[in-house]
């Protein structure tokens, strides 16, 4: 069985044949995009309220078959209704990224965090152990 690759705007083709049959399975480059990340907590959103609401409902069905559906039909709307909405989580992920990295290069406190931040772990821990009773 012999394989090579073929990458083409994001999307990759793999080729090859087996049993003198060619297979060609078309895959797409996926990365974590704001369809991806709306479509999942949807579909979450989906199986907890079938959960609540027919809670006789067989769990396989309800956690596995009901988010899945709701996920796949959803990423194809997104597709076809909302082609921009990738570009738009891009973005602002951009304008996050870009406003977070500005804010803490401003703030001169980032030196002196992680020893901040460990004293606050060692009390924390301390604290929960009972050691101050």
């Amino acid at each position: 069985m012999s394989q090579f690759l073929l990458k083409k705007r994001k999307r990759i083709l793999h080729i090859y044949h087996k049993n003198n049959i060619l297979y060609i399975i078309e895959m797409v480059d996926a990365g974590m995009t704001a369809s991806y990340v709306i479509a999942i907590i949807l579909g979450l959103l989906a199986g907890y309220f079938a959960d609540k609401m027919v809670p006789t409902m067989n769990p396989f069905i309800k956690f596995l078959i009901v988010p899945f559906l709701v996920i796949y039909v959803l990423l194809l709307l997104f597709r076809i209704i909302f082609p921009g909405i990738n570009r738009f989580g891009q973005k602002f992920r951009d304008y996050v990224d870009d406003n977070a990295s500005s804010d803490i290069h401003a703030m001169s406190y980032i030196e002196i965090f992680p020893p901040i931040f460990v004293i606050f772990l060692i009390i924390v821990v301390l604290l929960y152990s009972g050691i101050f009773k």
